[in-house]
């Protein structure tokens, strides 16, 4: 652990900003052998130590890679006769140098809590935590400041208010846009009764045969949803049934589920043994028994 400290204590002085970039390499060698030998000597001893060695390895990447576009910038800016030509280049960069301190904000915040949940104090930790979320901030706050001076040069910068709250923001939008089209994919409805019921309720309908004989029951067309069980594919795994005969109304392959027999010749449940099979054809489920 004491090397630990020693670990995060070169990583706390270094900055990505240094104006001496030979000093900034040495820097980041040292802090890559010290790493190396951090993994060699403990990962086996102590994997929570480890992590946040390559949590800080990754954002110490991500602010290189930040002081790298911040110099291309600079160089497309610096002569006014091509500096309207490099526009969209700059707008690129500039959204680059976002995401990457949008995923370094993320780490962070992965790294508060991990320390909060892991229950260890550790003020050093916790120092250099605080530290790494004060420089995301600082290069934020000089990013608004870089393009507002772009702008002044009339150069036309997207989202001029825009900032890494703001971008943060809309990655949590999309994450839930995706996480609620996920969970709309893994939507199914199931309901289980008698023909009877199941045609009282306007769920089954009866079609075909003769004088009454030999009629086959389908789905009706545009039953009320809300008389089914709304349930997440991922999480249904069976339906009890426990009637002495059950059929499947709707559609569903053969091989992907199974009923269950129990005690007294007596069907228990409706095991469905290959979800995203039994699924595929109908996301409704009519399940009729006597």
């Amino acid at each position: 652990m004491k090397r630990l400290m020693f670990f995060l204590m070169i990583l706390a002085g270094l900055t990505y900003f240094s104006s001496c970039t030979e000093k900034y390499k040495k820097e980041i060698e040292h802090l890559t052998y010290t790493a190396d030998s951090l993994k060699a000597v403990g990962e086996s001893k102590d994997a929570f130590a480890m992590e946040y060695v390559r949590s800080f390895n990754a954002i110490q990447a991500n602010l290189d890679s930040i002081k790298q576009m911040e110099k291309i910038i600079s160089d497309q800016t610096d002569n006014p006769e091509t500096r309207k030509a490099n526009e969209d280049n700059i707008n690129r960069d500039i959204d680059a140098i976002y995401q990457l301190l949008l995923k370094n904000k993320q780490i962070v915040d992965r790294l508060k809590s991990q320390l909060n949940t892991s229950g260890r104090k550790n003020s050093e930790l916790e120092q250099m935590i605080t530290n790494l979320s004060e420089q995301i901030r600082t290069k934020d706050l000089e990013l608004m400041e870089l393009k507002a001076d772009l702008s002044r040069k009339n150069l036309q910068i997207q989202d001029l208010e825009a900032n890494l709250e703001a971008m943060e923001e809309l990655s949590r939008q999309r994450a839930a846009e995706i996480e609620d089209k996920i969970n709309e994919l893994n939507t199914v409805y199931y309901i289980t009764g008698t023909k009877k019921k199941l045609e009282e309720q306007g769920i089954i309908t009866s079609e075909g045969g003769l004088l009454g004989i030999g009629k086959t029951q389908k789905v009706a067309h545009n039953p009320d949803l809300s008389l089914f069980t709304q349930a997440d594919l991922r999480k249904i795994s069976a339906l009890p049934v426990f009637s002495k005969k059950a059929q499947l109304i709707t559609i569903h392959p053969t091989e992907s589920y199974e009923f269950m027999q129990g005690s007294e010749k007596q069907i228990d449940s409706l095991k469905i043994i290959h979800p995203d099979d039994f699924w595929s054809s109908s996301k409704f489920l009519v399940l009729m028994i006597d």
